[in-house]
């Protein structure tokens, strides 16, 4: 069954059941069970999704849940956005908390207060968020800029320039978060242009400068340039070409 939001003003429900599509517009709850396309703008308080659901147009939920896979083809904003499975979102996605257990992509920019991914997130823009936690992959073409990171790494990370309050970037312990997606054992690493902290704690890094007041480099790291106020320590198993310590 399907039913259209209503243009007029007031708001319906859309429940897709198996396969079907269904115009945009405005609802209160929008349920997919099973396979569905919907075809516009859509603005809705709540939007739930076991199977798959593709928004043709952009995306506003005030909460989001999907257990298999999703794709908006533009811009997704609001608040808090939860999946267990693949997102994708063509455009800016702006919301207040995500939780992702397997694949998060955005073609755009992307801004949220606490973001939590298991698995691996992929964004071709800046990123702006409050908290990130990440336990697995993270590939950023652009700023990553947080108050806090913390990121255990699975695999191959990439990051263009990282700049935060807190940063903790640690080697993967134990089996990876999603057994398939990464190959168990392989160990994880973080290549990135520049890294800009308070408290910076690096393992299995490689950047060409790393700034920051406490600056802590460990093992398995490569860092051309440390630059701190306060203190730095370097482990023994990590290489550092060059370390100033700057004025008040």
């Amino acid at each position: 069954m399907v039913t259209n939001g209503n243009a007029g003003g007031s708001r319906g429900d859309m429940k897709i059941t198996g396969s079907g599509s269904s115009n945009g517009g405005a609802f209160n709850q929008v349920k997919i069970m099973g396979d569905a396309v919907i075809h516009g703008n859509t603005d809705c308080e709540t939007f739930k999704c076991l199977g798959n659901a593709e928004v043709k147009g952009s995306l506003y939920a005030g909460s989001a849940s999907c257990n298999g896979a999703m794709k908006v083809t533009d811009a997704m904003k609001g608040g808090t956005v939860k999946v267990h499975g693949e997102m994708r979102v063509a455009s800016e996605f702006a919301v207040g908390a995500v939780n992702v257990s397997g694949e998060l992509g955005v073609g755009g920019r992307m801004s949220a207060e606490k973001v939590k991914i298991m698995g691996e997130m992929r964004v071709n823009a800046d990123c702006q968020m409050e908290e990130l936690q990440v336990k697995g992959t993270v590939e950023v073409n652009g700023m990553l800029n947080a108050e806090r990171v913390d990121i255990k790494l699975y695999g191959p990370s990439r990051l263009r320039e990282l700049v935060g309050g807190q940063i903790i970037v640690k080697k993967s312990m134990g089996l990876p978060p999603l057994l398939g997606k990464f190959m168990p054992g392989s160990e994880g690493s973080l290549t990135a242009e520049s890294i800009e902290g308070d408290i910076v704690v690096l393992e299995n890094t490689k950047a060409t400068v790393v700034r920051g007041r406490n600056v802590t480099i460990g093992p398995g790291c490569r860092i051309g340039f440390v630059e701190y106020k306060d203190e730095f320590k370097q482990d023994s198993g990590a290489s550092v070409s060059q370390s100033a310590k700057i004025g008040p």
